[in-house]
């Protein structure tokens, strides 16, 4: 009977428990990583196409991001994506089918490059054919006798070459001149649409869209690939104090003034734009805490020493202004809302400690 008597269950010791539960932390931590990172590159790899509604797409995806936590339920996390997944195939559809039709598109481009260039050469042909025929005749000409006679076909002929040379050459001249206009005119019309997209258009500035869009990109880069990342919020002080006292467009003027230094200031791959009002956010890549609060000091001292003219016929009345900058350096565990928060409330010690300042999120 012995053979039948049941062994004695194991019981898990409450360290060994924990242990495993940390096991399983670390695990569940570690896939959310992952997920979030692939969805980070799907929202990449997306073209930024209007037309088939690359935004929309962009939202879907964070939607699904959104339940992507550690303390999601199972639940919660298949019903996001059961929700949306349809619509993430639908986009890929529409951006294959999109790629295929420019495809067609530049097929077509290529074959009236090709049509072109088959009826310039076929010009070409032509002209060196009469050019071939003149050869021949002033090869002719030199067979005759007579001086006279020799020099007035070579007079003849030299003036028909060159009148063909002349047509020639103005054919070319008009068809490279009117492509150039088409190629700059396409240009153009490009990075003006591109530009008043993104742009202030009082300041010139990033405006407030494509700062969102920036911070937004960046925050969720910041969870796939680690690097310093740096947020100025610059206010410009007694703002409503110089419209009151000099009028609203000398208050524009300043406005465009301060960006003008900041693009001076600050390298060609930072983020400068207009946050609403007399308010400014400036994104630094690379830029960890305690070199940001550095600069950001110095263009606060090299604003203060700065004079600027109200009106070029009354040199003697000048007009200074200053500003008050927070700043705070993106975390790990960040969100949008969090990173500018940390540099909203140092940006309001900087006012309330006196003004004209910079303030760190570490004294604030």
């Amino acid at each position: 009977m012995g053979l039948f008597k049941r062994k004695p269950k194991t019981e898990m010791t409450i360290e060994v428990l924990q242990q495993v539960l940390e096991e399983c932390r670390g695990r569940v931590a570690s896939l959310v990583h992952v997920a979030r990172s692939l969805l980070f590159f799907l929202k990449e790899f997306s073209l930024d196409i209007v037309e088939i509604d690359a935004e929309g797409y962009k939202k879907t995806i964070d939607a699904i991001a959104a339940n992507l936590r550690e303390d999601a339920s199972e639940k919660d996390i298949l019903r996001s994506l059961e929700e949306n997944k349809l619509s993430i195939v639908s986009y890929i559809d529409r951006e294959k089918a999109y790629l295929l039709e420019k495809e067609k598109e530049l097929k077509n481009i290529i074959e009236l490059l090709r049509s072109a260039l088959t009826d310039f050469m076929g010009e070409t042909q032509t002209f060196n054919s009469k050019i071939y025929e003149q050869n021949v005749r002033m090869e002719a000409i030199t067979q005759l006798d007579d001086l006279r006679k020799i020099k007035e076909s070579l007079r003849a002929e030299v003036s028909q070459m060159k009148r063909i040379i002349q047509e020639k050459q103005q054919k070319d001249s008009k068809r490279i001149e009117t492509l150039s206009k088409e190629v700059v005119s396409l240009k153009s019309n490009l990075e003006e649409v591109q530009a008043a997209a993104s742009s202030d258009a009082l300041t010139g500035a990033y405006n407030r869209m494509a700062f969102d869009t920036k911070i937004q990109w960046c925050v969720e880069r910041n969870a796939v690939i680690r690097e310093p990342l740096s947020l100025l919020m610059c206010d410009i002080d007694d703002f409503k104090k110089i419209n009151d006292t000099y009028g609203h467009i000398t208050g524009d003027r300043v406005l465009k003034g301060f960006v003008l230094e900041c693009k001076g200031f600050f390298r060609s791959d930072d983020f400068i734009a207009r946050y609403g009002g007399e308010e400014f956010a400036i994104l630094l890549p690379g830029m960890p805490l305690k070199k940001a609060i550095k600069r950001a000091k110095e263009l606060c001292v090299a604003l203060a020493a700065k004079q600027y003219l109200i009106d070029a016929n009354r040199p003697d009345q000048k007009l200074q202004f200053t500003v008050s900058i927070g700043v705070s350096e993106l975390r790990k565990d960040d969100t949008v809302d969090s990173f500018i928060g940390r540099a909203d409330q140092a940006l309001y010690r900087a006012k309330h400690s006196g003004k004209n300042q910079a303030v760190s999120e570490k004294e604030s």
